[in-house]
Order: C-alpha cells, then structure tokens, then sequence
C-alpha cells in the first residue's frame, strides 16, 4: 500500500491525472487549487480530475474542494485526531476540518489561521442539530485567526437556518440530507458571509459544505468522496 506521502508525491507528479501510481503524466491536466488560468484538458471545472473508481482504489480517506471557479482539486486525508482531520492537496496546501467545519488552512493566498469555538471547543451547532434535531434558539460564537498579527480573535457571530431535505450527488452517489446554512456576522469587518452544509441527519456527517471565512477569500466548497472512519 503506498503511503501518504508516496501517494501525494505521485498526485503531484501526474497533477491528479494520471491516477495514483504508474501512469502516464499529462502536462496540460495539472491542476491547482488557486490559479483560475490552469485547467484540466479535456474536462470542465465542474470534473474531478480522477475518476469515481480511481478515487475509490485511493487507500486513505479522500475529499473533493473548489476555490471560487477553479477546478475541482481531491485532497487526501493526511491525519486525524478524534473528529479533528488534516487534508493535504497535491500542491501542498493543507485544510483542518472538524464535523464539516472548516477550521484551519496553511498555503491559500489569505489562510484561516485558527477557529475556537465559544464558550468551549464542544459548542458545534451542527453536531447538536445531528443528535437533537433542533438548532440552537440563539447566536453562536466563535473565533477566528488569520494570518496577521492585527486580525485574531476576530468575532463571529452566527444564526442558523434548517432548509429542506436535500438529495445531492457526490460522484455518480445519492446522500439524502438537510441543508443548514449558517449567517456568520463578523462585525469588526462589517461583513457576513451564508455559509451552508448539507448534513446527513441519520449519521451526523456532513458531505458537503460551501464556507468563506474572510471578505478576500472566495467561498470554498467541500464535499466528501471517501469519508474517514472517524
């Protein structure tokens, strides 16, 4: 079985064309995760650039992501720590996520430094909706860090709105889930952002998700393609 690293390697060599291992590499298929001038030949922006049964021979835990119009981009599960996961891409950027959460990024042009729930790291609104059904009465906070020294705990204030049973595709794949979307208010910046999450409510697993944590960054867009066993 290759290893993270080995497997990462060989994503970056064939820029997620060419498979895993031991297949021809194709200079105009490389993609990157921020770079709107580079796509994948012969497929859309909408197409991963590895196929349903290629994603599914990977022996670690995968997720698709989209920056903005970019092309879709597989990362690879890199490691994990109880629900806290690190994602890593072939071009070496890295995503944190927790229970559909994005909380951490290392390699975009304006990263998500840190989140901290408040008023503890176990005040998820998703995971209680998950075994509740109910979504909190009131806001949410938390915190956030970005990359320079005048822009941490920075406020956010959240309301939570449960949409409708939602059927979504994920790579040829039905998942029955219920939309939540999320009006994240960061009043320091005079900005809020809706960020939604289509949740499965059997399992608590969140498959997809669109979230923007800062005004320059676009929205970026998650989806689960081989989930982990967490």
């Amino acid at each position: 079985m290759l290893s993270r690293r080995q497997l990462l390697g060989g994503l970056l060599v064939s820029g997620f064309s060419g498979g895993v291992a031991g297949c021809s590499t194709d200079p105009t298929s490389t993609v990157s995760l921020f770079t709107k001038t580079v796509t994948s030949k012969g497929r859309s922006a909408n197409d991963y650039p590895l196929t349903a049964a290629q994603i599914h021979d990977i022996p670690y835990a995968t997720m698709g992501v989209r920056i903005a119009d970019n092309p879709r981009a597989v990362i690879v599960l890199a490691t994990a720590e109880g629900r806290t996961l690190q994602w890593a891409s072939s071009d070496r950027v890295t995503f944190v996520t927790r229970s559909g959460w994005l909380l951490q990024t290392r390699g975009l042009q304006r990263d998500l430094a840190a989140t901290r729930w408040l008023p503890s790291p176990d005040a998820d609104p998703l995971r209680a909706f998950a075994q509740s059904g109910e979504l909190p009465p009131r806001g949410v906070y938390r915190e956030i860090d970005l990359g320079h020294a005048d822009e941490h705990s920075i406020a956010v204030e959240s309301r939570f709105e449960a949409g409708k049973d939602e059927t979504i595709v994920i790579q040829g794949r039905e998942h029955v889930t219920r939309r939540i979307d999320e009006i994240a208010i960061m009043r320091a910046w005079r900005w809020e952002a809706r960020n939604s999450f289509w949740l499965d409510p059997q399992s608590g697993r969140v498959w997809r998700s669109v979230q923007q944590y800062c005004p320059e960054m676009a929205p970026i867009e998650l989806e689960v393609l081989k989930p982990a066993a967490v």
